[in-house]
């Protein structure tokens, strides 16, 4: 059997067995239809943290959202601190960040969400996973206190646009592109032609106003001045106890150490209740799958890597 015959049956089993999923979740669905939105944690009431988290790529709508709906993306993010936000019992929040970072604009949002909430007088406090790059160390720093891991990837202040350059396979391949266009830069970034030094000028533009904006949100949430870390700004990553020492974290700790912190910010007992929102096991598993499958669609099978021409201005950690 070819490979190509592999990846349609693969395909048309994922099809068949999300149909049937789908059958089985609207079932539930129509059974549970009153659930609450957030379970807790002893006690079983009153004044507590709700936990918010970010992982995977930052974007508007996450890959999932095509699959019968679910959707972890920059929106629902941010749907999901405004619902914390107007909840009487939230004092605190803690955001669970373990992300290579995003696009410019979904991250953008949920930065100035977090700064919003804060207004509030919500404490909010970040607490960073594997990873929390570019994108995802931005959305830490809009937090009244950040929490790493020692070994927590962090780190690569900067921008990055990339679009692939498939001259030499047109070429082998005998391909050319018909372009009618309205203005000269209308097709920039295009991968069957070279970029020209105008067009790379105008690019560099747009990256360096996206940087300063980087530069200028991390100062205003930490409260430092972009001076003191702008040498570290270069796009380099470095490890949680180093980003200590840079003092873009606060502390080297755990999960659990950040909703200590929350509680004792928000001048909460130790017991109080931590609102998660829940997640269906048909939900669970929709996003075990997606991790699957998604991931070889995207990244090796149908789909190999940064051969796809999306030349989107990213705030991303690209090893």
């Amino acid at each position: 059997m070819d490979r190509n015959r592999k990846i349609l049956i693969a395909l048309l089993s994922l099809v068949v067995l999300s149909a049937i999923l789908a059958i089985v979740d609207i079932s539930m669905t129509m059974q549970q239809k009153e659930k609450k939105h957030f379970t807790l944690e002893a006690p079983q009431y009153g004044p507590g943290v709700g936990v918010v988290r970010i992982y995977g790529r930052i974007e508007m709508a996450s890959q999932r959202t095509g699959m019968l709906g679910i959707n972890s993306g920059a929106d629902a993010i941010v749907e999901r601190l405004s619902q914390l936000a107007k909840d009487s019992r939230i004092r605190a929040i803690v955001i669970r960040i373990n992300s290579p970072g995003g696009t410019v604009a979904a991250t953008q949002e949920i930065f100035n969400k977090i700064m919003e909430i804060r207004k509030k007088n919500i404490t909010v406090v970040a607490s960073m996973g594997d990873i929390a790059a570019s994108g995802g160390y931005y959305i830490a720093s809009a937090c009244d206190y950040v929490f790493a891991n020692y070994g927590t990837i962090t780190g690569s202040i900067g921008v990055i646009i990339m679009s692939p350059d498939l001259r030499g396979l047109f070429d082998k391949l005998g391909i050319k592109m018909n372009v009618i266009k309205s203005g000269r830069y209308k097709d920039i970034l295009s991968s069957y032609r070279q970029i020209s030094s105008e067009e790379r000028e105008l690019i560099q533009e747009l990256i360096d106003t996206s940087y300063e904006k980087f530069l200028k949100d991390v100062s205003l949430g930490r409260n430092i001045p972009i001076s003191d870390f702008k040498q570290y700004a270069d796009g380099r990553v470095f490890t949680g106890a180093t980003a200590v020492e840079y003092k873009l974290v606060d502390q080297v700790g755990t999960f659990h150490d950040s909703l200590s912190k929350a509680k004792e910010l928000a001048e909460l007992p130790d017991d109080a209740a931590v609102y998660e929102k829940t997640s269906s096991p048909f939900e669970e598993l929709l996003m075990t799958m997606e991790a699957m499958y998604g991931g070889f669609m995207r990244a090796g099978g149908l789909f190999p890597a940064d051969t796809v021409n999306n030349s989107i201005i990213e705030y991303s950690y690209k090893p």
